[in-house]
């Protein structure tokens, strides 16, 4: 798959968190020399190690960035009125915190395109009502347009799970959305460790697929040259000050679908995931408490 060359094209909202969240997620597949910053900003003796620097850019992918949903009614009867006449050709289409009646409007808007997929990341659970979610999936299905809700963006999986189900989170197709998760290398964590020779401190770490705002970089490189075997709060306490000083794009306010914060939803994924790797226990039900110093 990575022998292609796709074409992604973003539309966010007007709201100035959402342009900032749709930014990130930009910059992120971008990797420009200004992206990240995290490590100038954790600690006065923390220095950027350029964990980054040999990352794939991705700017030759990104074919138009656009907001929409300026100075609409709280209404919108025909949402075509308000998105742009024409669109560019590309492959994947990603949708961030636009107003409600414009996505429910995009079904029918995107039908005759090329589109093969729609990314809808929600980081808030006020962008996408559940009701309204499953209508556009349907929606979608009709027009044989594949899409992906996932909640946070980081549970985009290529495993049907709890995140991923068919129907709600993700339409019965989704050859395309296993596609764009391979290509851009973003989705649910994947990740891998070197430890030292007692296999109780972390030497090295390698991201093989990062959460789409890139924290999963930074994550790993403040665990690297920690000793893992002085209690599994400590690893914990480590893993959720770097989760939040990075910081995490997701809202604190409660989901109902998830019973959670999405942003905690987001920590647990990422801890999971390291403490998998580490061949610790998983503690999926325990929120995370953050650290701030």
């Amino acid at each position: 798959m990575n022998d292609k060359h796709y074409k992604l094209g973003v539309f966010y909202g007007a709201d100035p968190d959402t342009e900032m969240l749709a930014q990130k997620f930009i910059g992120n597949l971008i990797n420009d020399d200004q992206f990240c910053k995290a490590c100038e900003l954790y600690e006065q003796n923390v220095k950027c190690d350029h964990c980054r620097e040999n990352l794939k850019n991705y700017s030759g992918s990104v074919y138009f960035y656009e907001k929409i949903g300026e100075n609409v009614p709280g209404f919108i009867e025909n949402p075509e009125d308000y998105l742009p006449k024409n669109i560019p050709q590309v492959e994947f289409l990603l949708v961030v915190g636009i107003h409600q009646d414009l996505l429910s409007g995009l079904p029918e808007y995107l039908k005759n395109t090329k589109i093969k997929a729609v990314i809808v990341p929600i980081e808030n659970p006020k962008w996408v009502p559940p009701g309204l979610q499953v209508q556009i999936i349907n929606d979608f299905e009709q027009f044989g347009i594949q899409a992906a809700f996932p909640k946070p963006f980081c549970s985009l999986s290529k495993e049907l799970n709890e995140h991923n189900r068919e129907g709600f989170n993700i339409t019965k197709d989704r050859n395309y959305i296993l596609e764009f998760i391979e290509y851009f290398k973003i989705g649910v964590p994947i990740i891998s460790f070197l430890l030292n020779k007692e296999g109780n401190a972390i030497l090295d770490s390698c991201v093989l697929q990062s959460a789409p705002c890139g924290s999963t970089y930074f994550i790993l490189q403040q665990l690297k040259s920690k000793y893992i075997s002085n209690g599994e709060l400590s690893l914990n306490e480590r893993i959720s000050k770097a989760h939040h000083s990075y910081p995490c794009n997701a809202s604190m306010d409660q989901d109902s679908i998830l019973k959670d914060s999405i942003l905690h939803v987001g920590g647990y994924l990422i801890r999971n995931e390291i403490r998998k790797k580490l061949n610790l226990p998983l503690d999926e039900g325990q929120k995370l408490v953050y650290v701030i110093k």
